[in-house]
């Protein structure tokens, strides 16, 4: 393979995959079969009341407060309800399902799928989809006297304990590359983002010379 050809082949990694068009095509079918479906079992329900309305007039009075497009397809039945041609689904209501089965798929995607299904009890929380698993902070002898590390102090040590003789490894390479009277800090953190628990490695402590 002539170099040319792998260079541009590496600066192009991704390509475009049909697969995703097809899906795209799979959920606009999916989306009108099922306003279809919902459109005609709501014709065929509002026709059945129809029959019952001429008999029984507190049907036809509960009818009154549908939507307007339920209102819609129910005129056209009770127009003329012997006529085959009225028994077809009219293009406003359909529409009207279609909106609302639309409306309901998305928010049921966003409910199970999307950042609010995947945020912690945390307030804060960003709803992350796969965050990274360990956050690596230096802090310096200013910032852990100006408390912004807080919300690291409030948090429990990774292995139940600061003393827990497993993450002795650990605590030692925190304390090589904690800044003088500061710490590092190592976060472990969830799949949103959110801290869960912490080790801490202090730095060597030295006296501030003061000048005369």
């Amino acid at each position: 393979m002539p170099p040319s050809s792998s260079s541009s082949s590496s600066l192009h990694p991704c390509k475009h995959s049909p697969s995703a068009t097809l899906d795209l095509l799979i959920l606009i079918l999916v989306l009108f079969s099922g306003a279809f479906l919902i459109s005609s079992y709501f014709s065929y329900l509002i026709h059945s009341l129809s029959l019952l309305s001429s008999h029984f007039p507190s049907i036809a009075l509960s009818l009154s407060s549908l939507p307007f497009p339920l209102i819609l397809l129910f005129s056209d039945h009770d127009h003329d309800p012997d006529d085959e041609d009225h028994d077809g689904i009219s293009l406003a209501s359909f529409l009207f399902v279609f909106a609302v089965f639309f409306a309901a798929s998305v928010a049921f995607l966003d409910l199970c799928c999307g950042s609010r299904s995947r945020r912690c009890r945390n307030p804060k929380c960003k709803g992350l989809k796969k965050a990274m698993e360990f956050d690596l902070q230096l802090q310096t002898e200013e910032s852990v006297r100006a408390g912004s590390g807080k919300e690291i102090d409030r948090l429990p040590w990774k292995g139940g304990s600061e003393s827990n003789p497993d993450y002795e490894c650990l605590r030692a390479e925190l304390r090589k590359m904690a800044p003088v009277n500061g710490r590092a800090v190592l976060l472990f953190r969830s799949r949103c983002g959110c801290p869960v628990a912490k080790l801490e490695g202090r730095g060597p402590k030295r006296s501030r010379r003061h000048k005369k």
